[in-house]
């Protein structure tokens, strides 16, 4: 799969041929990933502009049997005030406006958008790697990513297909809501990706030293990660790519899916290609009962594992440690 060369700027030749884009579909090509994750996860406004706090509680209270002139039971709970950080993820993508000084008013629109469209891509894939990847060692911003999250098999949340190597991937389980796993974003802000033209600004060359002038588009995600309830965020890590009997077993899934705080409900499954080719190969198994396909609307044709639907996220790798 091609990559985007983030710091490689658009040239004259370049424009001439994006003169000719129709749509972003047809123009990225081979470089869409396919984000069912943003189509599905729950988005929710924080508490506190970029802090999401909550409470969570760690003691339930209790009742008691009575009896007639008996003493009642005094029922008292105990909870933990938490707070997570509403990351800032943005980028800027610059055109130089020497690249609109021939061709018609269509044909610049079609250069601007057809860069857009790449640059948005692009920073959708590394959202999206950064989610899952993310190190706290990194000094950007100390973000923890979902594989850092889940690092270690403890057969609750995460979990060892028991392959070995670098060459494994793995397969992730959520269940998404308020009270499992879900996005906060600011409240007053807009949910989700947004792509803001910045007009026309004085901005540093990429190459060599000084400035030139250029068209800015702004795109930014706000999102903290909130995991309500340590179950809803599974991971089945160690999973092999290659090998003739790499296929994990559906026993472990079912057992994840067991220790989904509600056992399965709004659970959503993710895995790239490789886990795709697997699953569905083993669906069309008619002897194996674990696998099935379905039709969901919006989706079309959904590989399901144990009831539970599995969907695209090929930023997950190919090339992971074993766990």
């Amino acid at each position: 799969m091609s990559t985007l060369q983030a710091l490689e700027r658009m040239n004259i030749l370049e424009a001439q041929k994006r003169a000719g884009f129709t749509n972003a579909e047809e123009f990225i090509g081979d470089l869409v990933r396919n984000n069912d994750f943003l189509r599905l996860c729950t988005m929710l406004e924080s508490s506190d502009g970029m802090f999401h706090k909550y409470l969570e509680a760690t003691r339930l209270g209790k009742g008691s049997f009575g009896k007639v002139n008996g003493p009642v039971g005094i029922i008292a709970s105990q909870s933990d005030l938490k707070s997570i950080p509403v990351h800032i993820f943005e980028g800027d993508s610059p055109i130089d406006e020497r690249l609109f000084t021939s061709g018609t008013a269509a044909q610049k629109l079609k250069i601007r958008q057809s860069e857009d469209a790449a640059n948005l891509e692009g920073f959708v894939q590394s959202w999206l790697d950064g989610l899952l990847y993310g190190d706290s060692s990194n000094p950007e911003d100390g973000f923890v990513g979902l594989s850092a999250m889940r690092a270690t098999p403890d057969n609750k949340t995460t979990w060892d297909a028991g392959g070995s190597g670098s060459d494994c991937t793995s397969l992730w389980l959520f269940e998404f809501g308020a009270n499992g796993f879900n996005l906060r974003y600011p409240s007053g802000s807009r949910p989700g990706i947004t792509s803001e033209d910045r007009g026309r600004h004085y901005v540093a060359a990429p190459t060599g030293s000084g400035n030139f002038w250029a068209f800015v588009t702004h795109m930014q995600i706000l999102a903290g990660v909130q995991v309500k309830r340590a179950g809803a965020l599974q991971r089945l890590g160690s999973i092999e790519t290659s090998g003739s009997s790499n296929l994990f077993d559906p026993e472990i899934f079912i057992k994840m899916k067991n220790q989904l705080p509600k056992m399965g409900q709004n659970a959503v499954a993710f895995g790239n290609r490789t886990i795709h080719g697997q699953v569905e190969t083993a669906a069309y198994n008619k002897s194996n009962a674990s696998y099935s396909l379905m039709d969901i609307q919006g989706f079309g044709p959904v590989t399901m594992i144990t009831g539970i639907p599995l969907m695209a996220m090929e930023a997950i790798s190919d090339t992971e440690a074993a766990i």
